[in-house]
Parts: C-alpha cells; sequence; structure tokens
C-alpha cells in the first residue's frame, strides 16, 4: 500500500520463519491515542501518504446499528472525518497519494468512497468484491484486491475488472509500473509481479510442509530498501480430533538473486508487514495481544504491543511514513477479563 523507490529486477525469494526468545524491540512502541466514541468501535486500517496526509477507518456498533469510523490525523491527534449522510457501510481498507486524494473500501458490499479534498464520492463494483487491500498510486491509477483471482482498476474514468495469476490479498506499488502482491496459489504461497502491462507470478523458494494439509498463504506485503518482504503463515488441522488449528509463521524477502532461511517457529501468524524506515522491516505477528517483529538485516527480535492500562488490544494493520522512521498500527481495545458488557474503542500505536 505505501510507495517506496527500489529496483524492479525479479530475484529468488528467502523464506524467514520465526523468532526465536523476544526481547525489547527499539525503537520502541507506544499507545498515541484511543477513539473514545459511543458503543463498539475498531479501526481496520491505517495509511500515510507520500505526502504525510495519514488516515484510519474502521467502524462502531451503536445499539445494534454498525456505522463507518473515518479519522484522520491532525497534528498529534486523530479527528473524526464526516462521510456523506447516505454512506452507514463499515470501512475496512484505506490508502492515499496525498490529503486531496483518499479512497477507503467497504467491508460490507462491493463499494468505495473517495475524497478529492472538497467532497466525498461514492461508487459500486460490478460483482461481489470486498476489498481485503489496496494501493493508490495517483487520481488516475488505484489498484484494490480481495483475496480472489480478480483486482479491480481505476484509470481515471471508471473501474475495470484485472485477471490475476493468484489469489492475491495485499499489494504495494512502488510505481505505476512496479506493483508487488502476496497471496496463493492452491496450498502454496505466492507473489506477483507488475511491470505496467501484465501480473506475473515471481519465482519463490520450495517450502517443506509442516504437515500433508498444510497450506500457505500471504497475507501482508512491504517494500524496504532493495528488499521486498511477504508475511504470513503455514496451517493445518492438528489437536486430539483434529478441531485445532496450527501455524507456523513466515517471512518471504526477495533481494537480489540470493535466498536466506531463517528458524522455523510454530505460533500466532505473522499478518501485516510495513517498512521501518531504515532498510529493515516490522511484522505484526498475530492480531488479540499480539508481538511485533523487528526485522534488521537477519535478525528478527519480538516484543509484545504495548495496551492501554488494564485493556487487550486487537491490532489490524501496519503502515510506515514514507522517507521515515515512523510506522503506525492500528486496531482496537478492550477491557481485561471479559466483562459482561464490554466496550471497545480504537486503538492507535506508533513508533518513536
Amino acid at each position: 500500500m505505501r510507495r517506496l523507490i527500489v529496483g524492479t529486477g525479479v530475484a529468488a525469494l528467502a523464506l524467514g520463519m520465526g523468532v526465536g526468545t523476544a526481547h525489547a524491540a527499539t525503537p520502541a512502541w507506544r499507545v498515541t491515542q484511543t477513539t473514545k466514541l459511543p458503543g463498539d468501535d475498531i479501526l481496520s486500517d491505517v495509511t500515510v501518504a507520500p505526502t504525510g496526509s495519514t488516515w484510519a477507518v474502521g467502524k462502531r456498533t451503536v445499539s445494534g446499528t454498525t456505522r463507518p469510523v473515518v479519522q484522520r490525523l491532525s497534528g498529534t491527534t486523530w479527528k473524526d472525518v464526516r462521510l456523506p449522510a447516505g454512506w452507514s457501510m463499515a470501512l475496512n481498507v484505506v490508502d492515499a497519494s496525498s490529503s486531496k486524494n483518499v479512497w477507503a473500501f467497504s467491508a460490507e458490499e462491493s463499494a468505495v468512497v473517495h475524497w478529492n479534498g472538497k467532497k466525498w464520492t461514492s461508487a459500486k463494483f460490478s460483482g461481489v468484491f470486498r476489498a481485503t487491500d489496496a494501493d493508490v498510486v495517483s487520481a488516475s491509477n488505484v489498484w484494490a484486491v480481495n483475496g480472489g483471482t480478480t483486482a479491480r482498476h481505476w484509470n481515471g474514468k471508471r473501474w475495470a475488472s484485472v485477471r490475476l495469476p493468484a489469489h492475491v490479498v495485499a499489494l504495494q506499488a512502488v510505481s505505476a509500473k512496479n506493483i508487488w502482491a502476496a497471496g496463493s496459489i492452491g496450498d502454496k504461497a505466492a507473489v506477483v509481479h507488475y511491470d505496467g502491462r501484465s501480473w506475473k507470478v515471481v519465482k519463490t523458494v520450495a517450502l517443506a510442509k509442516p504437515e500433508p494439509d498444510a497450506a500457505t498463504v500471504l497475507t501482508g506485503i512491504a517494500v524496504s530498501g532493495k528488499n521486498v518482504w511477504a508475511v504470513g503463515a503455514q496451517s493445518w488441522s492438528c489437536g486430539e480430533d483434529g478441531d485445532d488449528t496450527c501455524y507456523t509463521r513466515l517471512a518471504l524477502r526477495l533481494t537480489g538473486t540470493k535466498s536466506k532461511s531463517f528458524v522455523t517457529a510454530k505460533g500466532q501468524a505473522y499478518t501485516k508487514v510495513a517498512a521501518d524506515g531504515s532498510g529493515g522491516v516490522w511484522i505484526l505477528q498475530g492480531a488479540w495481544d499480539p508481538a511485533l517483529v523487528h526485522v534488521t538485516g537477519d535478525t528478527f527480535t519480538s516484543s509484545a504491543a504495548p495496551r492501554p492500562s488494564g485493556h487487550d488490544v486487537n491490532l489490524t494493520a501496519l503502515a510506515n511514513r514514507p522517507g521515515t522512521k515512523t510506522v503506525w498500527s492500528v486496531g482496537g481495545s478492550s477491557p481485561e477479563g471479559d466483562p459482561d458488557d464490554p466496550t471497545s474503542d480504537g486503538v492507535y500505536l506508533r513508533t518513536g
């Protein structure tokens, strides 16, 4: 979802799997704000445009009715942004190229809203399409994916359907002619690349299956320096009756023509990844009370995500502010102890 400068050469991918003993990650993460809106609310995605314009989207539920949440960073404070009166659907994906070109996608229907700096407009896609990720290259070039084999592409006038060679969950554009995406083909991990003309599968290292029925899917992708990182997990049925699901977390790294394998570990899956602004990446591991994993070179350093006092957190997204070491994460914050009537708030974390 975020643009950085990197070469376009296709190379082999390295497999990075797991983290050893947790250590304090630096720079430290901190909670900066909770939403404190009426009812239950959670933030689903966050984005920082190359210009620094920073947005988050999600949903809130009041008396059984779900409404969208859109907030924008103003100075050091996140503030509500009002959508058109007719828009009532929750939002789960947002991306922007500037403060005058912001796109947010519905979690409920095949629909999208666009902010041009003065007003919001909305549109619906043909067929069923609930975006899992999007990248706004410019006002006339927007890509969205939904975990399927068909993307939606905005060319400035209309949304077109574009066939993909894999089931794609996440993508990041470096430029209009250099876009990376991650997902799966069958039960195998897949990374695909767009060169401005067509999408093609990138050759990756073969992954040994921990169990015969294991399936692999990549759910996050990021470009950092000369590297392309894709993260996800292998999953398979486990437990006495096969009613449980076990995971092996995965991180794939594309670095020229070289491959590198890291340590394998079971546990919560890697879900999201973002550049750290120094050539490495941050990886979100798990969702409820997750770990934040800092990768520098071949070293994975893990620490528990900070939480508001007396609360658990459920983190959903990561985003780097281009050209800086600032990384944002968003999600929800709920009281510890499973109270009878819990009220959740959206929560913002950032590095530094």
